[in-house]
């Protein structure tokens, strides 16, 4: 008989009274909201809420720059690229998108995106062969490969340096890819 797992469930603290009146434009619930996500001021909470931020330089992302610096690598080089993205709605547009700018940019890039029936959900050791196997040098992920400690190892294996950029939250190790972004 199957067995439910257990929630984790996330409780923040009530918002203290300063930050609360600092708020008093949004309603409370908008408050607990805001300060739940660190915002504590209506100055802030407006840039939030337009979505502007006061740092937006990407290469303050975590291994921004090792990413920037093999994909420029892999355009002086020739070498091709594959961008291999996820099957759902995020993945398949960050695929076309990342692949249409990195050939403007003169790369020689590829998209993959695994069939889902076939090959499930991620990076596989199957396509990372066939990839290796084709020419591929560089293996950029969008939308998967934070889960993929075990395929960042085989890429190793294969000669082929993995760049993951991914929005979901990792387990317990990160892969250990050239870049994590």
């Amino acid at each position: 008989m199957p067995t439910m797992q257990p929630k984790n469930w996330w409780v923040y603290p009530a918002i203290p009274i300063e930050n609360d009146q600092a708020l008093t434009e949004y309603s409370p619930f908008m408050r607990q909201i805001l300060f739940n996500r660190g915002i504590k001021d209506a100055v802030s909470a407006n840039l939030f809420l337009d979505g502007v931020t006061l740092d937006e330089d990407p290469y303050h992302l975590c291994d921004m720059e090792a990413a920037v610096d093999r994909l420029l690598q892999a355009a002086d080089s020739s070498e091709m690229v594959a961008v291999y993205g996820d099957y759902d709605v995020d993945g398949v547009t960050a695929t076309a998108l990342m692949v249409e700018v990195l050939k403007k940019l003169g790369i020689d890039a590829h998209r993959y995106i695994p069939n889902r029936f076939d090959e499930g959900y991620g990076l596989n050791q199957e396509a990372i062969q066939l990839l290796a196997d084709s020419g591929i040098k560089v293996i950029l992920t969008v939308d998967c490969g934070i889960r993929s400690p075990r395929e960042a190892e085989f890429c190793h294996s294969v000669g082929v340096d993995l760049l993951i950029s991914d929005h979901h939250t990792p387990k317990h190790e990160l892969p250990d890819a050239l870049a994590v972004i």
